[in-house]
């Protein structure tokens, strides 16, 4: 008796002092954080820095400084000169204690005369703080962002906002779009998605893979065929696994992945609707699919345009390129 209620007070002690060792850890971590990111600030103010644009651009010219995360890790604490503004001056760079993390969508703090607001969440394991310019002292908040009207930061990464670069052609960007970042203005979201891929879309008879045209004759049938896949894998994978030699890892990838993928199968369809450009639509739900259609022509020689496109479930469509589509010729 004497044993068991041992263990039971020993794994109770050592519960509790998980969890205090949890709360207090990240409280610690936060204020950790934030006292570096305190002092990296007010060490801007300081002492001016007029000498470095002096040195590396040999001549004197305005300046400014600035606190600018690179990612939700990294931050260099910079100079730019007013005249070279794409190019600031690195006096240092630093790195967050382990498991903190920046999670805002600003990108850190500049020191000018304009004193715009600006503000930086820190998450460690759940628990966040606040990290705040108002005019030119910085403040630290536990609870809520102040209601002022902010700026993003300094310019900066994709990352360093905590939004993502798609790549547009197999990826959707979804959420708010930023356009001012130094590496993807284009496609820089808050998250990706990818697109419903076309693999291939041709036609019996043959058509012209150059001009992507296919002749017929009037009242002859066309048949059109389709792969499609979902960026991550295609309707030839598991025939692919057939006819490859596949590391016994992989294998077993495969195995403990595939009942997740057969749910996910169940859950998740693409809609691929090919518009025959006569007026008719034909749809399927199939990765891989044909459909015979016959075209008739009023006239010496018709042209009709066909488009395949698909869209997923959460409403991304496939690119709209070469490759889905193609022109049917039809002569008398």
């Amino acid at each position: 008796m004497r044993i068991l209620r041992f263990f039971l007070f020993s794994f109770l002690g050592i519960v509790v002092l998980t969890a205090l060792a949890f709360f207090f850890g990240r409280e610690i971590l936060l204020l950790w954080g934030s006292s570096m990111l305190r002092a990296d600030y007010n060490s801007l103010q300081k002492k001016g820095f007029g000498q470095e644009c002096m040195q590396k651009f040999a001549y004197n010219q305005e300046y400014w400084t600035q606190l600018r995360f690179t990612s939700n890790k990294e931050y260099n604490l910079e100079v730019v000169c007013a005249d070279f503004l794409a190019s600031p001056i690195v006096l240092e760079s630093r790195k967050l204690p382990p498991l903190l993390f920046k999670q805002s969508f600003g990108s850190g703090f500049i020191l000018d005369d304009r004193e715009l607001p600006s503000f930086v969440e820190l998450n460690s394991l759940g628990r966040k703080i606040f990290i705040y310019k108002d005019g030119q002292k910085i403040h630290a908040n536990y609870f809520f962002k102040p209601d002022l009207d902010y700026m993003n930061g300094p310019l900066s990464s994709c990352q360093a906002h905590n939004y993502q670069c798609c790549s547009l052609d197999v990826q959707s960007g979804l959420g708010e779009q930023n356009t001012e970042v130094n590496d993807c203005p284009k496609s820089c979201y808050q998250s990706c998605l990818l697109r419903p891929v076309i693999l291939s879309f041709n036609s019996r008879p043959a058509l012209d893979l150059e001009t992507r045209m296919v002749e017929l004759r009037d009242g002859e049938a066309l048949t059109l065929s389709y792969v499609l896949g979902d960026g991550k894998n295609d309707a030839f994978g598991n025939q692919l696994l057939k006819d490859q030699a596949v590391p016994l890892l992989e294998k077993i990838q495969t195995l403990l992945s595939k009942k997740g993928d057969e749910n996910q199968s169940k859950s998740e369809y693409t809609v691929v609707t090919i518009d025959l450009g006569d007026g008719e639509i034909w749809q399927s739900i199939k990765p891989q699919d044909d459909h015979e259609h016959t075209y008739n022509c009023q006239n010496k020689t018709c042209y009709f345009q066909v488009q395949l496109s698909a869209k997923d479930q959460q409403g991304v469509l496939s690119v709209d390129n070469e490759l889905s589509k193609m022109i049917v010729k039809v002569s008398k």
